[in-house]
Order: structure tokens, then sequence, then C-alpha cells
């Protein structure tokens, strides 16, 4: 694989000269000449793969002295490299569930994951303190106070004049509308939105006694734990429990410490079962467990998390809630949180604040009057329209899926829910390998953005349309602003997918997947992302699939929003699918 790469590195490099050059065989020569120092490097890094996972060498390469930026780099390089292999391999997945026929069309987007891959991982490890040396112990000060502070991107306003004190010790909520600015508030308190995403910043915003401003996010370590979204791309070691000790290595402890620290998250989180997993075979939940956990290992004094509790099941809810009312209770941990599921939030009794355009006040965001959904769910048909028998998976000696038999009928809605890491998304998975090409089933994946293959959000929807077979009928934008319950916006058609929130991400992929009129589509966490507006909208679209006559399963932790739904539902077991009451 890796010679692949550096052969169509070479030829790329050629091909360039030959464009932007005159034609020669001494400028051919020079061409490749000059591309033979970097594809030895990418033989090297694929050597280095086959023979041992990289990634465990990482936390020793940020104790090199010969410069931080030379090891941070190389650092990059190494562990990005299995996540592009990973990538090529997906590639036909990929272009299955699109039903785009050309490899090309997935070429920018490969090269955008892993770019993306690179950043969010630099920006883990230097929230981490990569290359920093043991951090600074931080004092007992773990207030955090906006003046006036602003944040544009490119001329564009993110957030706009805000005054804010949140002091040591409090638990704030961010709330408000999905794409509102609630994830750049968090950003700009780690340092990301100053010092990676060269954000435009006027104002001060101090965390403790530091002026973060002008203070790196590996500086603050000590101070800061971080929680992104999308937990998957920061992760920085490859297993769940090297990923619990990375923080403890980089910052200066030894190893013993480091593990004593890592089985004491482990129990907290009860992480036993996984702990030694790949970090690429956790399911969202666990993944999103690990990566609080991590973010704990080096004890901060403020904590930042991005829709944590997005991706959990109930019971992992609670006791994540429970968790962090003890941290707040026992060390007085200043916890700064955006998260749409509030109800679960509510026995922290937390200061609650809105996020509207970019401005912060005082008072949790209400969608207002919350109409009632305009139908009911659909009269089913006596066409059975998809059907799977005795399908069975297994990854090693775990068994995920178990001689599980379904049937699905004109205009049905089923639900699979069931605790974190059972294997829904797996199923899906399946669901779709088992369909044959008459049935045209569609999946909405747990990595939405391996669909995205265009510059823009418009160029995605018109190309959907387009692939589909009926181009300018403007059938996806349709659907698209439908879920979003959203009036339509120039301006948001020209971002690129990739830059978007991750609810209208979402959107997009199940409007793109929706272009083709499958027969069967599925959707793993409809509404992860959303905010309650955007939850109720997303019910109605898929009563409003179902009523055209496209069966649709869907996986999810949300109660509330399967309750809603009032749909047929099974929850996966043990490899078993159990019936499950319909609650009134």
């Amino acid at each position: 694989m890796s010679l692949t790469f550096a052969a169509v590195f070479i030829l790329l490099r050629i091909a360039y000269r030959l464009v932007f050059g005159s034609f020669s065989w001494q400028a051919i020569g020079q061409a490749a000449t000059l591309a033979l120092p970097f594809a030895a490097v990418i033989v090297v890094c694929g050597f280095l793969s086959a023979l041992v996972d990289v990634r465990k060498l990482l936390p020793s390469m940020s104790a090199l002295r010969y410069g931080r930026s030379i090891g941070t780099a190389l650092a990059i390089a190494l562990s990005s490299y299995p996540t592009l292999i990973h990538q090529v391999k997906q590639l036909g997945t990929a272009r299955r569930l699109r039903g785009v026929r050309s490899r090309l069309a997935f070429l920018v987007p490969l090269l955008e994951h892993t770019i993306e891959r690179a950043v969010a991982l630099a920006a883990a490890m230097d929230l981490k303190g990569f290359g920093a040396g043991k951090p600074v112990s931080p004092s007992k000060n773990a207030a955090i106070n906006f003046d006036s502070f602003t944040l544009s991107y490119d001329g564009k306003h993110v957030l706009g004049d805000i005054t804010l004190s949140i002091p040591t010790g409090e638990i704030t909520v961010l709330t408000g509308l999905t794409g509102s600015g609630k994830t750049a508030v968090l950003e700009s308190i780690a340092g990301l939105s100053q010092h990676f995403h060269n954000g435009h910043v006027d104002g001060t915003l101090s965390v403790g006694d530091i002026d973060r401003n002008l203070t790196p996010p590996r500086h603050t370590a000590g101070l800061i734990g971080y929680v992104a979204q999308n937990v998957r791309l920061g992760f920085a070691a490859a297993t769940a429990q090297e990923e619990l000790e990375f923080g403890m290595r980089v910052s200066g402890h030894s190893l013993t410490d480091a593990r004593i620290r890592a089985d004491e998250l482990i129990r907290e989180f009860s992480l036993t079962d996984i702990a030694n997993q790949p970090i690429e075979l956790l399911s969202a939940g666990e993944a999103t467990r690990v990566a609080i956990a991590a973010s704990l290992a080096v004890r901060p004094r403020i904590l930042l998390l991005d829709e944590p509790l997005a991706d959990l099941d109930a019971a992992s809810r609670t006791s994540l809630v429970t968790l962090l009312a003890t941290l707040h209770n026992n060390e007085q941990l200043t916890i700064v949180m955006a998260e749409h599921h509030t109800a679960d939030l509510d026995v922290l009794l937390p200061r609650w604040l809105c996020v509207d355009s970019g401005e912060v006040r005082e008072g949790q965001w209400s969608p207002g009057i919350v109409p009632s959904p305009a139908r009911s769910l659909p009269v089913l048909g006596n066409d059975q329209i998809f059907r799977v028998n005795n399908m069975s998976l297994s990854y090693g000696d775990r068994e995920l899926l178990n001689n599980i038999s379904l049937s699905l009928h004109v205009g049905e809605i089923l639900a699979i829910t069931g605790a974190n890491g059972v294997g829904k998304s797996s199923l899906l998975n399946e669901l779709v390998r088992s369909s044959s090409a008459d049935d045209i089933v569609r999946l909405v994946p747990e990595d939405v953005s391996s669909l995205f293959i265009s510059e823009t959000l418009g160029e995605e929807l018109s190309r959907a349309d387009a692939v589909a077979g009926h181009k300018n009928s403007g059938l996806s934008a349709l659907t698209f602003w439908s879920i979003l319950a959203a009036p339509e916006s120039s301006e948001l058609l020209e971002v690129h997918p990739r830059d978007l929130s991750a609810g209208t991400q979402l959107a997009l992929a199940i409007a793109v997947q929706l272009a083709w009129k499958p027969r069967v589509i599925l959707v793993d966490e409809p509404t992860r992302g959303l905010d309650e507006s955007a939850r109720s909208a997303m019910a109605e679209v898929l009563r409003c699939v179902a009523e055209t006559g496209t069966a649709v399963i869907f996986a999810s932790h949300d109660r509330h929003f399967v309750s809603e739904l009032g749909c047929r539902e099974l929850s996966l077991h043990n490899g078993a699918l159990v019936s499950v009451e319909v609650r009134a």
C-alpha cells in the first residue's frame, strides 16, 4: 500500500511539472528526483506501520529535544498514516453507500479527511500538552472571563461582543439552535479558535490567571480538559487504555503513574471490557466515554464538553451526569458544556446560557411552542418491502449479531435501540451489505462526512439529484431545509460540507441519500447534534418518507424521539433483536 502511495505521489509530481512547466525528459527526471525523498518518507512510514502500531511511540516523541514542531509533525505523520490506510480501504464502502461509480470523485474527500484528521490530532495533542513538558500546576483560580470578546473568521463574525464571567466551580450549560455558536464558545475557551483555526479576536478572554488570546493550548494542558464533538478524530493512541495514559505520558509523568491513573479512570467510567480494544472498533458511545475519561487524566480544573450526551445510551448518560456531579462537589471542577439533551442535566442545577447567532445571554434556550406532528404514522401496506434471514456477524471472538431475521412492510418505520456497543451500527451496515441491487437500500452512516464529495453545500445538494437521476429537480434541497426546519440561506449554501455543524451535516447526509427515493433508508442516530425543534422536524421528515412508501430503519439512543414517533421498536441485546412494547 505504501509503495502504491509513493508511486502515485511521484506520478502526480511529474504531472504537475508537465502541466505548469515545459515538456522535456530532463524536466521529468528532475520532478521525479525531487519527489523521491517524500516518496521515501511514505514508504518508511508504511514499513514502520507494518512492523508496529506507531501510535505507541507518540508519548516518547513528546520528550524529543530537537524541536517541538519537528517532533509534532513527525508524530502526526506517523499517527495519521494508519488512518489514511483505513480510509483507502473504506473507499469502496463510501462509493457504494453514495451510489457513485467514479473512484476519482472520492480522491479529494480522501485527502480532505486525512488533513482534517491531522489538524484534529494536532489540536488534541496540543490540548494535552504534547511537546510542552510537564505543565505547571494550575492555581485554584479556574474562573473564565470574557470582556467584549468577539471572534470572526475571514471577516465573518461568529461570536459578537461577549461579556461573561464563569466563576470557579460553576457548572454552565450552553443551549441554542444547531449552529448558533456553542462550539465556538468552547473552542475559544480552549484556545483552539485563536491558535489553531486562525480566528481573529478582539476583546479579552482569561482562563484562571492566563490570557487565553496570548497562550496556546499546550501551556494550559494541566488546567483545561476538552472533549470535541467528533472525538474519534482526536484520538492519538491505538487502544482505549493507551489513550487514557497518553495525557499523563506527554505531560512528563512516568509510565507507572500513567497506568495507575488509567486504571482509576477505567473503573470510574466502566471501561474494563473495552480497555484493550483497538480505538477504531469502539462504538460512538464507547468512544465518547473514553474521550471524556482521557480529558480528566491530568486532573484539570476546567472541563469543556461539546455535546457529551449525544452518543450515550440512557444508562451511560445517567452515569456520566452522576460522575460530573461528583467531580463538581469533590474537586470544585469548573464545567462548561454545550448540550441539546438538557433534561438529563437538570439534576446538576447548572447555570443556563443561551447562545443565539453568536451572542450569549442568561437563561435556557427554548424553541417556543413546538407544534404537534402534522401527521401520524402512515397505514402500513400489506406488501413486504424488505427481509433478511439468519444474519450473523462476529468480530474476533465477539459475536455481535446472532441469526437475526427481520422484515419491513411498505411505509413502516422501525427503531433499533440498545446499549452502547451492542452492535446497532454493525447491524445497519450488514443490512446494506446483505441487500440486493433491486432493494435500493441507502444508509446514512455514523460518519456522515464520508458521503460528501463536493466543495459546497449547494453543490452537494445539486450533485445528489444529478447522481440519483433527477437533475435540477431541487428535491435534495427541499428535503434538507425541511429537516433543518429553517429558511433557505444562500450564505450557508456556500459553506464546505465538512465545515457545517454536526446537526447540519446529518441533515445533509439524509437529504443526499433520500435523493435516490430508496425502498429502505437506514439512519444511524438521526437526532445526533440536533436541537429540540430540529428533532421534531426530523420526526416529521421520517413520517413523510414513510408516507411515500419508503421503509425507515433507524438506530437511536433518543428515547423521547422513539416515543414521539410511536413506531415499532426492536432492542438489540446479546446479538438478538427483542420486541419492545410501544409506549403511549
